[in-house]
């Protein structure tokens, strides 16, 4: 990887001012597919639905729609984000017929960035029709550490590297610190950012009671001031 332009994972959560209508979710991620899937430079998009039935208290719950995008480079980010004819049409477009929608932005550089031989890019295979194959799941966690030095993220880092990465199941593994963007959505709050794709989610049930998940909380004793978690499930594209 160069160093110097790090791939970048760019991901958005919205909130819709009528989320709890189905019909509403289902256009606004239409939307996203349509607008914001296929600019310069971006590696892969997926676009999920909050995971309803994860309701632990350490999960995120404040939104409705996860848009989760890599890009090549920050040069290429900064196209899609400032030069993109199709981005800004997309907000046109949802600030038309969605109004009051907010969203929060979280970026990462990555140091790793893992796709298993089943794990396309956009997800398309996952399906929420009843008699389906179920939808791939979206765990995106993001940590504050105690000790916020360059070399401590390194360590925490390597030590998720070695419980976290290697499970039954994972479709795309990502992991990388803070890209603080500057913008008035980006938040801050984290310094680990670790996104995995399950294929579904008994995988991700299965992870969380594995040997590997126990060992990695002693692991990282001391070291995790405060964790950030968002679960959604991918929703393919209908065209594709």
């Amino acid at each position: 990887m160069d160093i110097a332009s790090p791939i970048m994972l760019h991901s958005t959560y919205f909130k819709l001012k009528e989320g709890k209508n189905a019909a509403v979710r289902a256009a606004y991620m239409a939307a996203c597919r349509e607008y914001l899937s296929g600019s310069k430079g971006m590696m892969s998009f997926w676009v999920s639905e909050l995971a309803q039935d994860m309701k632990r208290p350490e999960n995120d719950r404040d939104y409705d729609i996860a848009m989760n995008q890599v890009f090549q480079n920050k040069s290429m980010f900064d196209l899609y984000n400032g030069h993109d004819p199709l981005h800004e049409q997309f907000v046109a477009e949802v600030n038309r017929w969605a109004p009051g929608t907010t969203r929060r932005v979280q970026d990462a550089y990555l140091d790793t960035l893992r796709y298993s031989a089943d794990g396309p890019s956009s997800g398309t295979p996952a399906s929420s029709k009843k008699g389906g194959p179920p939808p791939r799941l979206m765990h995106s966690i993001y940590f504050a550490l105690t000790d916020k030095s360059g070399a401590a993220k390194a360590q925490f880092s390597e030590i998720c590297l070695r419980y976290l990465s290697d499970h039954p199941g994972i479709c795309m593994f990502a992991l990388g610190g803070l890209a603080d963007m500057g913008r008035d959505v980006s938040v801050t709050n984290y310094d680990v950012a670790m996104s995995i794709i399950w294929r579904s989610k008994p995988f991700y049930d299965g992870y969380l009671k594995s040997k590997d998940h126990d060992a990695f909380f002693p692991a990282t004793k001391g070291m995790i001031a405060n964790t950030y978690i968002f679960d959604s499930y991918i929703q393919p594209d209908p065209n594709a």
